[in-house]
């Protein structure tokens, strides 16, 4: 049996599904009778560990014996993620775009510091092809007028063939930002706008948080189910 615990929560592992009921009611008595604690039976329940939860991880195996699973952010925590990101990414906030890249920083290097264990490479890689879309929209409401969006965009280097292509007064906010990738590159807005890049900094901290977990995962994993 191993036991993993933060604060009031906790998980606890056994090698056997009856194991488990029986581990689960013998928590359950000593934490109250000893400790004169409430369990709350609602969030308590003994299931395999794969699709379990906990502090905002969930768990998957790739269903090959010997083989060590993956810890992925629970589908909440992406969800309140993405909607923090809609309310700072905004576009009627009325802030400068500096504001709203600083604020993006923070919220995606303190989101990935606490998920850089989880498989989410693939998850960052989409999020922030959105994140990119809705800061070019951003941008072209900021920008209001036409003559005024074709300088912006001139300082920001775009050739004068490519500015004389583009209709400026278009207003339908969404839609033109998904085609403005083709003046605004990925590129300009992680390096002229500051915009961090968070893939490349998951993949530094995964691969720091995975080599120093490593060997404590593989002897815990062989201890329990070898």
């Amino acid at each position: 049996m191993r036991f993993v615990r933060y604060a009031d929560d906790c998980n606890i592992f056994t090698k056997s599904k009856m194991s488990s009921y029986r581990v689960r009611d013998s928590a359950k008595s000593y934490l109250e009778r000893k400790l004169k604690l409430k369990v709350n039976m609602e969030k308590t329940e003994a299931r395999r560990a794969v699709g379990s939860t906990f502090l905002g991880f969930k768990f998957r195996t790739y269903g090959r014996k010997g083989k060590l699973g993956q810890s992925v952010p629970h589908e909440k925590k992406l969800k309140k993620l993405e909607d923090r990101i809609r309310l700072v990414t905004k576009r009627n906030r009325g802030v400068s775009i500096e504001t709203v890249i600083r604020e993006l920083n923070s919220l995606l290097r303190g989101w990935v510091g606490y998920f850089a264990r989880s498989a989410i490479k693939t998850y960052l890689t989409e999020l922030m092809e959105w994140v990119r879309r809705r800061i070019r929209q951003y941008l072209w409401k900021q920008w209001k007028t036409a003559q005024n969006r074709e300088h912006r965009l001139r300082q920001l280097g775009v050739e004068e063939w490519k500015l004389k292509k583009w209709w400026f007064g278009s207003n339908s906010y969404w839609r033109t930002a998904g085609a403005l990738g083709y003046l605004i590159a990925s590129k300009c807005i992680h390096e002229f706008f500051g915009l961090v890049d968070i893939v490349g900094y998951y993949n530094r901290l995964h691969a720091q948080r995975m080599k120093s977990d490593g060997i404590v995962l593989v002897v815990r994993y062989n201890s329990l189910f070898g």
